[in-house]
């Protein structure tokens, strides 16, 4: 038998329906199988914590209220990330999404096919991933990564056609752009791009950071990247599959059947639309097994992954990590005291163009710039209010509102604060003490200047009206003859804008993972709409270049309302004229675009800020509209179109 022959032989074998059956029942028995070690193994297995257990969980307070203990709180919070690492929940997940990726593969008529050539890979990226060290480790988990992306992808897009394989027009076009995708070098290059870059991101992570900062950055990089990447993808290929087929005139025979104009443009954009689905659930479900694995590595103070050493329960980078990034939490900023347009302003105001025009005789400033000296007077109120000088009042008072919901949470918050002093020298350390409503002191902590620290506090300290009121000292607070005295630090420090916060868990990291997923499908669902929109009046390159213009501006939107509080306007000459008319379209255009832009889906999943329901419904809305009204224009142009004598350029 030559080998053509046993190829066609074993493509008979895999495509036989007793086969197939049999190996699902082999396959859902091994699932089984894992699932009871598994449960079995966490139950016998898990290793002892030592956890303070006898703490009361309720205290009373000096007015002989009850309490949550913020001891017993800090003990379940602990509890609850150690359980986490110890539950079987994780590895069941991921065999079950791996048994149905084979039980899809076995069903389509590729279980032997699949199966040899991962056999193949294993033999060859296992043993350099298991026992090479340094770039041969990491070729062998590239090599494994790459395969792995690239056969879910494969089986997900056969999936697709499969259920796409009916006679409606939508739904055959749609196949047909799936089908198109494979055939264009293109689309090829993207996919494996793809793949390449998400299983080069976790070998390139520099081991001696914190793991915070490691998991950090690749979910900041992999999942922008991978969004960045998938979108020229999008624009590209929606604007070639309507264009080219008008250039070389094969939408001849397509639109002489029975499809309309608005059955061709649907189906275009169904089938571009559940092409970026599947490239962006193949990167999200990598990200996602990426993301854990690097979760499993020994954290900064760990003597292994999830041991402390020095007797800790659990060293405060692996702390930090579960709490503020591998989570969703909604945060709150301190709320300033004074607002721009009250009356010390205008009076400041005016004492400032009182000292212009002692400079400049008939000194008459225009609107424009009248506001920029308010918003500078502004400024620098704001900074004097958090500059905290320890001659003078040795301490600044910050307000947060809004926080009734962690009260009622019970669960400890997170602080976060940052000061600037002294340039910033990174051999110089600041005492910071912490008072909080009711005389709660936390003692000082010695603090680097120029980056972030953390310490949690009770969410008791929050008041009835949802409130939390902190005092910050510039220096060590400390008992005296005469009550409590300041030792102040030498210096003047700042807090900066994004220099304190407050934050406490609402949600989970996979909940937040797949709505941050489900948002960027949207956001790549209208960027299809808008290039089969350019591209049914302009040819491929100009098409390209519209489509790629709006995704900069919806990307750009938050930048530039950010920056157009400082763009001078006046109307007294021809140049301030036409800054004046910048300004105003700018501002309606980045406005037009700040739901999408306000979504912010990479930043909220690297920093474990939550993307709530009533945010994704809004901002799906929002999209929908939007996609919905190109598809309208779309439709509009397509019909009034000369297709017969159409050149395509």
């Amino acid at each position: 038998m030559n080998i053509s022959n046993a190829f066609l032989r074993l493509d008979r074998i895999q495509n036989a329906r007793n086969f197939k059956i049999a190996a699902t029942a082999l396959v859902l028995i091994g699932l089984l199988t894992y699932i009871g070690f598994s449960i079995v193994g966490s139950t016998t297995g898990s290793a002892e914590v030592q956890i303070q257990q006898l703490v009361p969980e309720m205290l009373e307070d000096a007015n002989g209220n009850l309490i949550p203990n913020p001891i017993a709180q800090r003990n379940n919070q602990l509890r609850e990330i150690l359980d986490v690492s110890q539950s079987p929940v994780n590895s069941i997940i991921s065999v079950s999404l791996i048994t149905l990726f084979i039980l899809a593969v076995i069903w389509i008529g590729l279980g032997l096919t699949y199966v040899g050539t991962i056999i193949c890979v294993m033999l060859i990226g296992f043993p350099l991933y298991h026992f090479g060290t340094g770039l041969v480790s990491a070729t062998g988990f590239v090599i494994i990564g790459v395969t792995a992306l690239t056969l879910s992808f494969s089986v997900l897009l056969r999936g697709l056609r499969l259920l796409l394989s009916t006679s409606y027009p939508v739904t055959t076009i749609a196949r047909n752009v799936l089908a198109e995708a494979i055939r264009m070098k293109i689309s090829l290059v993207f996919i494996l791009l793809l793949a390449f870059m998400l299983s080069v991101m976790p070998m390139m992570l520099d081991s001696d950071q914190p793991l915070r900062y490691r998991v950090q950055s690749f979910l900041q990089w992999s999942t922008g990247a991978s969004f960045w990447l998938i979108a020229l993808l999008v624009v590209f290929f929606s604007a070639a599959t309507v264009s080219y087929e008008q250039r070389e005139k094969v939408i001849w025979q397509t639109m002489t059947k029975p499809v309309a104009a608005w059955q061709y443009l649907l189906g275009k954009w169904l089938g571009v639309v559940l092409l970026a689905g599947t490239l962006l659930t193949v990167s999200g479900l990598g990200i996602f097994r990426f993301t854990d694995y690097l979760r499993q590595q020994q954290a900064l103070g760990e003597v292994a992954p999830y041991q402390a050493s020095e007797g800790r329960v659990m060293s405060e980078d692996r702390m930090i990590l579960e709490t503020q990034v591998l989570t969703a939490r909604k945060s709150a900023i301190p709320f300033l005291p004074f607002n721009m347009f009250e009356e010390s302003f205008d009076r400041a105001l005016e004492a400032e163009i009182q000292k212009e025009r002692l400079l400049q005789t008939n000194f008459e400033p225009t609107q424009g710039q009248r506001d920029a000296m308010r918003r500078k007077i502004f400024e620098d109120a704001v900074s004097d209010y958090r500059s905290i000088d320890p001659r003078a009042e040795g301490y600044v008072t910050f307000s947060f509102r809004g926080l009734q919901e962690a009260r009622d949470s019970g669960r400890p918050m997170t602080l976060r604060y940052k000061i600037n002093a002294e340039g910033n020298r990174p051999d110089v350390f600041y005492a910071v003490t912490f008072v909080f409503e009711g005389g709660v002191i936390v003692p000082r902590k010695q603090t680097g200047l120029g980056f972030s620290h953390t310490f949690s506090i009770d969410p008791a300290l929050i008041n009835n009206q949802g409130e939390l009121n902190v005092q910050i000292y510039n220096g060590e607070l400390g008992e005296s003859s005469q009550g409590f005295a300041l030792r102040p630090n030498p210096g003047t420090m700042t807090i900066p804008p994004d220099g304190l916060e407050i934050s406490y868990q609402v949600g989970t990291f996979q909940g937040n993972f797949a709505r941050i997923m489900m948002v960027l499908w949207v956001k790549l669902a209208m960027l299809a709409m808008v290039a089969v929109w350019a591209s049914c009046f302009a040819s491929f390159p100009v098409a390209c270049l519209m489509s790629i213009t709006v995704f900069l501006i919806g990307e750009s939107a938050g930048f530039v309302q950010s920056a157009l509080p400082s763009w001078a306007m006046d109307t007294e000459s021809v140049v301030g004229f036409i800054r004046t008319g910048i300004f105003h379209f700018a501002n309606a255009v980045s406005r037009f675009f700040s739901i999408y832009n306000d979504l912010q889906p990479t930043q909220r999943i690297a920093e474990g800020r939550v993307l709530s329901w009533s945010t994704v419904s809004s901002g799906v809305l929002a999209l929908g509209i939007a996609t919905t009204l190109f598809y309208l224009a779309s439709v509009y142009i397509f019909r009034r179109r000369q297709l017969a004598i159409y050149s395509g350029q």
